[in-house]
């Protein structure tokens, strides 16, 4: 069966988890670049347009103002995601993590589902031009180092393009589909290998079997040999890096009290070499007999891991524990949403036809609570009782005069000194009306 791929890419109002607000995503298929689907939405109407974003996109403040909602347009975005098999994004991290927010804060369970395979395309691009530098090539700062930046290795592959309007999500998915397809046309093989380089299952099966894998590092193209020792649960693994060891001399006293001062206090370190892999994380996994690769490096002596895994055993037994975040916003809040007890209430609230209807499901949990007040807020306030709506409008005020400059959101100050910076540069039209538009809206307040 012929596996699809698709690529996408939000562009934001700001770069805080939380706070990242997408106002437009676009979705290419790799096999056909002319099936682009872009849909723009506007911001929540309790957020500010981030100057700095305008510029960077180029977009008018006016337009991240009107339109569709977020949740009424992310129904259709996901129709179109789920349709691929595979799915991409130029560092997917950031990707993910604002598809992650836009679930969560539109009363979604915030992941996709788990079966799908989410691709990072800058790794897999760096390693591509690491094995096969006649395909790719990853250019070089003045400082010696790799610039991974999606425009700077686009032009470095295809200088006479000149087609791409960078930071604009359409323009990215092209860039990002266009060197991905480049892979897929010279380097088959490899590209056939690309969904296992991501997938857990695949992971899980190196690990299981006891396989030496390869961590690939994309800043400096390192590739490190790893040797997987003992499985801490299912989804955490503790490998140890081959060559990291051998530079350190091999199993010492401080690395077995590093190992005893991590199971006491998780901020503590490891030893270097001890790696502590996670099934999901969003780099590359991959097996160097995939592609016939051989690398240098010598294993530990038996009675050496022995010692390590009788040091991990005896401190570090059972399943990982994940230190409790302290969670100060309800925009980072998506953890174990939604409550078990809410599932059957957010049903209903996405598949009833009026905002009328919507307003008389009952939550249970706190958290889905707020989270339905703001969606109703935002799409239908006049559905709102008093109180809650009051509630709402005081919060905004307090949040948009907000003068700590270390919030993540955009408040009324930050905004205006982010727009007398930029304008130094030069008149932006974008800007146009929105400075007035913040001082009123700070009179009014």
């Amino acid at each position: 069966m012929i596996e699809t791929d698709g690529i996408f890419d939000w562009e934001t109002n700001g770069i805080n988890n939380g706070f990242r607000f997408p106002h437009q995503i676009a979705i290419i298929d790799n096999d056909n670049e002319d099936r682009l689907e872009i849909r723009n939405f506007r911001l929540p109407h309790y957020e500010l347009p981030s100057p700095y974003a305008l510029a960077a996109t180029n977009m008018n403040w006016k337009k991240l103002k009107e339109g569709n909602s977020l949740y009424e347009t992310l129904p259709e975005i996901l129709e179109i995601l789920l349709e691929f098999d595979i799915l991409w994004a130029y560092n997917s991290q950031y990707d993910t993590g604002v598809l992650t927010e836009a679930l969560y804060l539109s009363g979604h369970f915030p992941y996709l589902y788990k079966d799908k395979v989410v691709c990072d395309a800058l790794p897999f691009i760096s390693l591509a031009a690491k094995l096969f530098p006649e395909t790719l090539s990853i250019p070089k700062k003045d400082d010696g180092k790799f610039s991974h930046k999606l425009s700077d290795v686009y032009n470095n592959n295809f200088p006479k393009d000149t087609s791409i309007i960078w930071h604009q999500a359409d323009g990215d998915v092209k860039a990002t589909s266009r060197m991905l397809n480049k892979i897929k046309t010279e380097q088959r093989e490899f590209w056939d290998y690309r969904s296992r380089m991501f997938s857990k299952f695949s992971r899980q099966d190196l690990f299981n079997d006891r396989s030496i894998w390869i961590r690939y590092y994309y800043p400096s193209q390192q590739m490190s040999p790893m040797l997987p020792i003992c499985e801490r649960d299912r989804d955490n693994y503790f490998s140890i890096d081959l060559n990291k060891y051998e530079l350190s001399g091999g199993f010492v006293e401080k690395d077995k009290k590093k190992i005893i001062k991590h199971s006491q206090d998780s901020k503590k370190k490891l030893p270097d070499w001890l790696h502590a892999s996670y099934l999901k994380t969003p780099g590359i996994i991959f097996n160097p007999d995939w592609f016939n690769l051989s690398l240098e490096y010598k294993l530990p002596k038996d009675s050496d891991i022995q010692e390590i895994l009788s040091i991990i055993n005896e401190y570090m037994p059972g399943p990982k524990i994940w230190p409790k975040k302290d969670v100060k916003y309800l925009e980072e809040d998506y953890f174990g949403f939604p409550s078990s007890q809410d599932k059957v209430s957010w049903d209903l609230f996405h598949k009833s036809d009026s905002w009328d209807e919507k307003i008389q499901i009952k939550f249970r949990d706190q958290k889905s609570k707020r989270v339905a007040q703001r969606i109703i807020f935002d799409n239908a306030p006049e559905t709102l009782d008093d109180q809650p709506y009051k509630v709402i409008v005081e919060f905004i005020k307090a949040r948009w005069k907000e003068n700590d400059h270390k919030v993540p959101w955009v408040t009324i100050p930050k905004a205006l000194e982010a727009i007398v910076s930029l304008e130094k540069d030069g008149n932006l039209e974008i800007f146009n009306g929105y400075k007035q538009y913040l001082l009123n809206l700070n009179k009014e307040l």
